[in-house]
C-alpha cells in the first residue's frame, strides 16, 4: 500500500514539472519567433538600401532563429503537444496586436 501511494504522488510530481517545462519552452518559442520576424524586417531593410553584408549576417540569424524554431516544435511535439509553431505564431501575433494599441 505505501508503494502505491508513494508511486502515485511521484507521478502527480512528475505531471507538474512536465507541465511547467513545456510551458517554458512554448514561452521561448513564441519569443523566438517574434524575434525572427524583427530580424528578417531588419536584413530586408538592409538589403533594400544596398548593405549587403549587414543584410547577409541578418539572413544567417534568421535562419540561426529558423532551425531553433523547427527543432523545438519537433521536441513539443515529440512531448504531446498538437502544431506548435502554430499556435506561437497566433501568440505572436496576438503579442504583436496588443503592442500596437500601445503605441
Amino acid at each position: 500500500m505505501k508503494k502505491v501511494i508513494l508511486f502515485l504522488l511521484g507521478a502527480i510530481l512528475t505531471t507538474g514539472v512536465f507541465a511547467q517545462t513545456v510551458k517554458k519552452e512554448e514561452t521561448k518559442l513564441t519569443n523566438t519567433i517574434v524575434d525572427k520576424k524583427q530580424d528578417k524586417h531588419v536584413a530586408g531593410n538592409n538589403l533594400k538600401h544596398l548593405r549587403v553584408k549587414r543584410a547577409l549576417r541578418n539572413r544567417r540569424e534568421v535562419r540561426r532563429h529558423r532551425r531553433y524554431i523547427h527543432k523545438t516544435g519537433e521536441k513539443l511535439e515529440d512531448q504531446g503537444v498538437k502544431h506548435p509553431i502554430h499556435k506561437a505564431k497566433v501568440r505572436a501575433k496576438a503579442i504583436k496586436e496588443a503592442n500596437k494599441g500601445k503605441d
